[in-house]
């Protein structure tokens, strides 16, 4: 409130106001005098700068040759069931390929069986109009010349 006792005690001409108003002043005055009251002023409190990624790579003893030390048998367990996991989902993927192969090969052999049947069909039944057209023809030669 500083500034505000500043602006009323040098900069507003209370002489020419009415004696309501000079009143109104002086008690404003002496309320701003009473509270003696200091408070700092607010301050946004200052955010912690995020950290930047740190690129360290982790280091990890070597005692025993091939041997990794520091990390416990729950994880070992759990990257060799990982593994394991891993391993059988692509035999089973392998085994699906085949059989979808195999399924593939099979309708691929049947329809090739009943388009080559039907083949034969038409082609027995070509023939065999084929014959009675042949006789037909020479039945009505005969009658030509009888």
């Amino acid at each position: 409130m500083h500034p505000v006792r500043i602006l009323l005690t040098q900069h507003v001409p209370v002489n020419e106001y009415p004696e309501q108003m000079q009143e109104w002043y002086h008690s404003a005055l002496k309320e701003l005098e009473n509270k003696a009251k200091h408070y700092t002023p607010l301050i946004c409190e200052k955010k912690k700068p995020v950290p930047l990624k740190q690129y360290t790579p982790k280091i990890v003893k070597v005692l025993e040759f091939g041997r990794k030390q520091g990390s416990s048998k729950k994880e070992q367990e759990r990257k060799q069931l990982i593994q394991k996991h891993k391993r059988e989902l692509k035999g089973a993927i392998r085994e699906i390929r085949k059989d979808n192969q195999f399924l593939a090969r099979m309708q691929l052999s049947e329809v090739m069986e009943r388009d080559s049947a039907r083949k034969r069909k038409v082609k027995e039944l070509l023939g065999s109009l084929a014959t009675q057209e042949g006789e037909w023809k020479a039945m009505k030669r005969k009658k030509g010349k009888i």
